[in-house]
């Protein structure tokens, strides 16, 4: 498989200004939307909010910190001021994703996740001197009067540990979508671990 080269025209932010909508940011703390939270693995920590204002969650690996990059979990999370066809949201989303320097795809899957209508891109690219992995899901969470578009990727280096990858994945598998905004004010780290067919399914 050839990797691809960056197409910084088709973005899900080009898409959305075309059809004048606006994604407007929903944070932990607000009540009435559709909510979501993260699992938060053994190793791995929250930054605080105001270092990445628009972002739902971010956190990160510190343990495995090289030359000032760490690995890193960014959960975005936005309900659209128009409605916008699940089919073309997911379509451009997967496609903006894709168009990261030299995108080499390892798996991609179009199943629902938890009953939501989802796209999961898995793959590698390069950034500056770096090959790192990234696994990106999106999902269209419909919830009352909203729709909400949520990603969330998983950034490592390239062949990380193995203890690290499947931190990961857990971060993948362990996203919650909910429709009680109260119980997703944090990052869950009390949920159960992940079984081996957890850990696989994504990456095959």
């Amino acid at each position: 498989m050839t990797p691809q080269s960056p197409d910084t025209g088709n973005t899900l932010r080009v898409y959305l200004d075309a059809h004048e909508v606006e994604l407007i940011p929903v944070h932990p703390d607000e009540t009435g939307h559709a909510g979501v939270a993260l699992a938060l693995p053994a190793g791995w920590v929250e930054v605080a909010r105001d270092v990445f204002p628009h972002a739902h969650t971010v956190i990160v690996a510190p343990e495995y910190s090289v030359d000032g990059w760490t690995p890193n979990a960014v959960l975005l999370h936005g309900r659209l001021s128009r409605w916008r066809p699940t089919d073309e949201l997911l379509d451009i989303a997967a496609t903006e994703t894709r168009a990261l320097s030299e995108w080499l795809e390892l798996h991609s899957s179009t199943a629902d996740f938890h009953g939501h209508r989802s796209v999961f891109v898995h793959g590698t690219y390069r950034a500056g001197d770096e090959l790192l992995e990234a696994a990106t899901r999106y999902l269209v969470i419909d919830h009352e009067d909203d729709r909400c578009l949520t990603q969330l990727t998983v950034t490592t280096r390239a062949a990380s540990p193995a203890d690290l990858a499947a931190s990961a994945v857990a971060i993948q598998t362990g996203l919650l979508a909910e429709m009680a905004p109260a119980d997703s004010a944090r990052p869950l780290s009390g949920r159960r671990s992940p079984s081996k067919k957890d850990i696989r399914a994504p990456f095959r």
